[in-house]
């Protein structure tokens, strides 16, 4: 890549590291929080030694057999904290043809059996921080309103619609709803999901 190419994208991921209230040194130090095997298991109603294996999804690694995980209107993915993992920079202050956010999608794991997704983000400003979160193939909803900074983690139960017979692509969605003035920042760095045995 020729050297102002460069120095271009390196203004870019400057200004959208800007762009979402936080500094590059920042980005690199982040340890998002997740849940533990205890809190997953309440989440399902059963017990640790129920949990199945889960399926992560990250942006540096967005898709594992047939699970997916789509960003909308993402100013862009970062490649630190480690590499393989990354994460996806989202800001209400760039609203583009969807709202900012991301969607997994999977296959049903267990019939009979919730399916928890969890999203480890990160909020960078102080401000109260407005999410919508969806799950598939029923597209119900929550809206749900959470306090600026710091490590989170939003979650929905996704249902296994037993009616349903055969192979089901279940999914979950996070849609932020914060104004453009808001300038809320936030970043993705995984999605996890959960079901029991």
């Amino acid at each position: 890549m020729p050297r102002q190419d460069l120095t271009r994208a390196a203004a870019d991921r400057r200004k959208a590291i800007e762009a979402i209230g936080t500094t590059e040194g920042k980005l690199r130090r982040i340890k998002p929080r997740v849940l533990s095997d205890a809190q997953r298991a309440s989440a399902l109603g059963a017990t640790v030694s129920l949990l199945r294996a889960p399926v992560t999804l990250t942006p540096a690694q967005p898709k594992k057999g047939k699970s997916a995980l789509t960003l909308h209107s993402c100013m862009m993915s970062y490649p630190v904290q480690p590499a393989a993992t990354g994460m996806a920079l989202f800001s209400s202050l760039f609203q583009g043809a969807v709202f900012p956010g991301c969607q997994v999608e999977f296959m049903r794991i267990k019939k009979g059996r919730l399916h928890l997704v969890e999203f480890h983000v990160v909020l960078h400003s102080s401000v109260t921080y407005k999410f919508r979160i969806f799950t598939y193939p029923l597209a119900e909803f929550q809206d749900v309103a959470i306090p600026g900074g710091g490590s989170k983690i939003l979650t929905a139960l996704a249902p296994p619609v037993d009616e349903i017979s055969g192979d089901l692509e279940l999914g979950a969605a996070v849609q932020q709803r914060n104004s453009v003035e808001e300038a809320a920042g936030w970043t993705l760095h995984s999605v996890r999901v959960s079901t029991t045995s």
